[in-house]
């Protein structure tokens, strides 16, 4: 009988050297720790990645899965439901779906292999599931991957406890703040016809150099509106911040927009309250949630439970701000977000029609669109149950219909401007680096993953390795750190790179020869529209984010390096048989993905 090993990926370089089997399959996606397996064992042993079998297979589960959750969504239907990871069915948010993933994919390859062979994985519930599908298939099995032991339950309980004081210390510096530095509003409207909640991400990069705020979702929309007799309240998210909430609100006194803060209307029961709904929702087990008739409840469970208190619970504070504004009159008579469909909004739009059933709710998808996002699904009949706004305000004609295949109803969905990234309507207007080199440019803009810019470059630096044709321009992420990507460039050996951070994007673009990236960016859209070529990768073990997949761009995703190689092959050939082919593909794709904002399309925020 042959043996299934599933071993601990933590500890896998040590079991790996005692064990006989000579193939593992990688079933995570921290390529790093890939990399280094595979250099430790060198040709003696095959780690495997699991290479286009990752993207194949969740096409083919996606369907059942999003069936699931929206059964899942309609059982559990409540506010403390939608106010956990699983309800959103976020791809990004937790690993379920790339755990699931990984398990059907483990399915096919016993399904295959005539020898002993290994997994690893990261993981209890992953594991066991993965050692009774592979009895019941006629394996023997050795799970060297361990169940959490008391102590390590009572780490986690230590941890959610840090987690909770840090939150209500994080509660008292930003009241402190709030109180100290910028203003409450007034509860009766002065002076004008509507007053309007705008709420809006606000990072640090939000702080402008010259002391001007500019909304880095709405664009131009508050001033089109206060034009229109308009009072326009935002209501900062605030993320990704370096700068101390003093100086945050300080800043937000001095703008002529006005911002509503939480923290001058809420009570000390209110923070108490969202600990305990957090908590709430994050404690229902889940039962018999099945794909093709396997039991998939322990990976929901251990989402469950390790996720408790991992999310910044300030993003839902303004839900008991809502209730206490009503408790004092205040007047509002719209409430607009940018649209992602995710967990912070499910609980804001509950909030939003339980204390201002009069009031219009209006999300913009300021973003594009990935057909992996499962956010951006809805199950069978889940849109009559679904927390959904009054209007969703697209910000090109193509994503109605995205949406709306997607489940989303017809009757909410209106094609409006593009308001968030204006430089594609003025690219006569971008000034053009110029690079003094006579080598074919490709640019490599990185993402905030350091495991999708390691494949990416890795895969780069094999596909031009025999070749002196090409420089490398890599544009860096700023969550990424480039001392530590410097690192990783050296030790791989590619040489011929140089880092495009300065500036803008736009203004590098026009000298590239080509832009190759994993996904997950608008970026790839910007080139498109610039005439650039764009060549997309399927990265190995995790969701490849392609906002242009399903179009007929003449450039199709690739997962290799030899792909990468046939696609700059078609690239040439193109541009030989039409110098101006990409361009024409611009022209085409400029209007559809991003609508120029006029007084008919902006129309739909009335």
């Amino acid at each position: 009988m042959n043996t299934v090993n599933i071993l601990p990926k933590k500890k896998a370089n040590k079991l790996i050297a005692q064990l006989d089997d000579r193939i593992y399959y990688y079933l995570n996606d921290d390529y790093n720790s890939y990399l280094e397996l595979k250099i430790l064992f060198g040709s003696n042993i095959q780690i495997r990645s699991l290479s286009g079998m990752f993207d194949s297979t969740l096409q083919e589960i996606k369907n059942p899965f999003i069936e699931l959750i929206a059964n899942l969504n309609n059982k559990y239907n409540s506010f403390s439901w939608w106010g956990c990871e699983i309800a959103s069915m976020n791809s990004e948010s937790t690993p379920l779906l790339k755990n699931i993933t990984y398990l059907f994919c483990a399915k096919k390859i016993l399904a295959l292999v005539p020898e002993n062979v290994g997994f690893i994985v990261d993981g209890y519930a992953l594991s066991e599931i993965i050692s009774k599908l592979s009895v019941k298939m006629g394996f023997q099995v050795r799970n060297y991957q361990k169940a959490a032991g008391i102590y390590k339950i009572l780490e986690r309980r230590f941890v959610f406890g840090i987690h909770i004081l840090r939150f209500l210390l994080e509660a008292a510096e930003r009241r402190k703040a709030a109180f100290k530095c910028i203003d409450s509003l007034p509860s009766k409207k002065c002076h004008t016809s509507k007053r309007v909640i705008l709420r809006s991400w606000f990072t640090e990069n939000t702080l402008s150099d010259i002391g001007v705020y500019k909304d880095r979702n709405f664009g131009p929309l508050s001033d089109w509106l206060t034009a229109r007799s308009y009072e326009i309240w935002v209501l900062p998210m605030l993320f990704n911040l370096s700068s101390s909430f003093e100086t945050v609100f300080t800043f937000m006194q001095q703008q002529k927009q006005k911002f509503i803060i939480p923290e001058h209307y809420l009570k000390i029961s209110d923070y108490i309250g969202l600990v305990y709904s957090h908590f709430k929702s994050h404690r229902i087990k889940i039962n018999n949630a099945q794909i093709e008739g396997i039991d998939l409840s322990s990976l929901f469970n251990e989402v469950l439970e390790k996720n408790m208190f991992s999310l910044p619970l300030t993003l839902n504070l303004c839900n008991s701000m809502l209730k206490r504004l009503k408790e004092n009159n205040y007047e509002i008579d719209g409430f607009y977000y940018p649209f992602e469909n995710n967990m912070p909004e499910k609980q804001f739009i509950l909030s939003c029609k339980k204390y201002y059933r009069n009031s219009k709710i209006i999300a913009f998808q300021h973003t594009t669109f990935f057909p992996n996002q499962l956010a951006y699904h809805l199950g069978s009949g889940e849109a009559e149950f679904h927390p959904l706004p009054d209007k969703i305000v697209c910000s090109g004609p193509i994503y109605v219909g995205l949406l709306e295949r997607s489940g989303f109803p017809k009757k909410i969905l209106k094609s409006g401007p593009n308001l968030r990234f204006g430089a594609v309507h003025e690219l006569d207007r971008i000034a053009r680096i110029k690079l003094n080199n006579s080598k074919k440019s490709l640019m490599l803009p990185l993402t905030f993953s350091y495991n999708l810019a390691y494949e990416l470059i890795l895969k780069i630096q094999k596909c031009i390795e025999d070749s002196d044709d090409y420089q490398v321009y890599i544009r860096n992420h700023p969550l990424l750190n480039k001392i530590k990507l410097k690192s990783f460039l050296e030790n791989i050996g590619l040489t011929n790179y140089y880092f495009a951070d300065d500036g803008i994007i736009q203004e590098w673009l026009p000298s590239m020869n080509a832009m190759i990236l994993t996904g997950g960016s608008i970026t790839t859209l910007e080139a498109v529209v610039m005439g650039v070529p764009v060549i997309r990768i399927v990265p190995d073990n995790t969701i490849s984010y392609d906002c242009f997949a399903g179009s007929e761009y003449p450039l199709y995703p690739v997962n290799s390096a030899e792909g990468i190689k046939k696609q700059l092959q078609i690239v040439e050939s193109l541009l030989d048989d039409d110098r101006d082919t990409f361009s024409k593909i611009a022209k085409k794709v400029l209007p559809n993905y991003f609508s120029k904002p006029t007084d008919i399309n902006l129309k739909h925020f009335l």
